[in-house]
């Protein structure tokens, strides 16, 4: 839904951060489910990620703006659902201890990335497919990302 504003418009102009209006493009949020229940998506990813990156589930949580025990449910998700064991916790010690990503931890990563891309490029091209007939509209400006 677009909204009226009265008076003139500001010429848009792109950061290095904001994509540019490249017209038509599809979007998703990718799960996996096993057994009919999703096990892995976009927030449990991002919590995988942040983890290998820290080191830490508890600054894991902490960067995602997550609580620990939350944190600790998805990764029982995850663990429950694929029947991986994806976390290996470390128990103090003189550095406090920590948590790591196993092994299998970091293949289901990598494959879900793999199977993210894949994915994108085909909704890609399918939606160039479907959609190339129209132009975007002048500017491509909207009021919300959301619709």
């Amino acid at each position: 839904m677009t909204r009226n504003h009265p008076g003139p418009r500001r010429p848009q102009t792109h950061s290095e951060d904001e994509p540019e209006n490249k017209g038509w493009e599809g979007r998703l949020r990718l799960w996996v489910a096993v057994n009919g229940h999703n096990a892995l998506g976009p927030g449990k990813v991002r919590l995988l990620e942040a983890i290998a990156r820290t080191s830490s589930l508890s600054a894991a949580a902490k960067d995602l703006r997550m609580s620990y025990r939350l944190a600790w449910q998805h990764l029982r998700v995850i663990e429950e659902r694929t029947g991986l064991t994806v976390v290996e916790p470390q128990r103090g010690g003189p550095s406090g201890g920590g948590t790591d990503l196993t092994p299998e931890g970091r293949a289901l990563l990598k494959a879900y990335d793999s199977f993210r891309r894949e994915v994108e490029e085909f909704m890609d091209s399918a939606c160039a497919r479907h959609f190339s007939a129209w132009a975007p509209p002048p500017g491509g400006e909207s009021d919300s990302d959301s619709e």
